[in-house]
């Protein structure tokens, strides 16, 4: 498997892109969205957060796509070819001004999950049907690049913390963003199929 270097909270990560993958996979009692916890390290300005899966553009991507599918097969064991790609949504930004790219992505004929545990410390199932507004709760505000106050999201699953960019692209992805209706109604047709 390919090494990556892990670069600290000040150095050239805050340029470069980002992408993540929101999978989707069926389960007998409705579709689940999996996340993972990031173990605990002083290199990761992300460290011990629940995620979706995800991470920085290599030079070896052909695109933010093809980052976000790679990242999801090094991290959790979903390869490419399983995942049909439902949305792609609109650009994020983090607290640390790093630019993620969103992807929404249906995984047919789920494979063993194989968190990879460099990069993964606990694997979480949200069943879809959780992600409604009354889920999220504010936890606070923050200042994005261009200066315009944003709320910063929040909820518990398993008795962990979920917020920020992960939360705020749950909720926009299938609650409040322009693709929330047409991403519903791809997961009902997938998961009926």
């Amino acid at each position: 498997p390919r090494r990556r270097r892990i670069l600290s909270r000040g150095s050239a990560m805050s340029s470069r892109r980002f992408a993540v993958l929101l999978p989707i996979l069926a389960h007998d009692d409705g579709p689940r969205i999996l996340l993972m916890k990031r173990p605990e390290r002083e290199t990761d300005p992300y460290s011990g957060q629940v995620c979706l899966p995800g991470g920085a553009l290599e030079v070896d991507d052909a695109s933010l796509l093809d980052c976000a599918l790679r990242e999801a097969d090094e991290e959790l064991g979903i390869p490419a070819h399983s995942v049909e790609i439902i949305s792609e949504l609109q650009w994020q930004e983090t607290g640390f001004k790093h630019e993620v790219k969103p992807f929404v992505g249906w995984i047919h004929n789920p494979p063993d999950i194989r968190p990879n545990p460099a990069e993964v410390e606990h694997v979480l199932y949200l069943p879809v049907s959780m992600v409604a507004p009354e889920l999220f709760q504010e936890r606070g505000t923050w200042t994005d690049a261009g200066g315009e106050k944003r709320e910063l999201l929040t909820f518990r699953l398993d008795g962990y913390e979920v917020w920020g960019l992960t939360a705020r692209i749950l909720e926009n992805g299938l609650n409040s963003g322009p693709e929330a209706g047409s991403i519903r109604r791809r997961i009902d047709t997938f998961s009926k199929s």
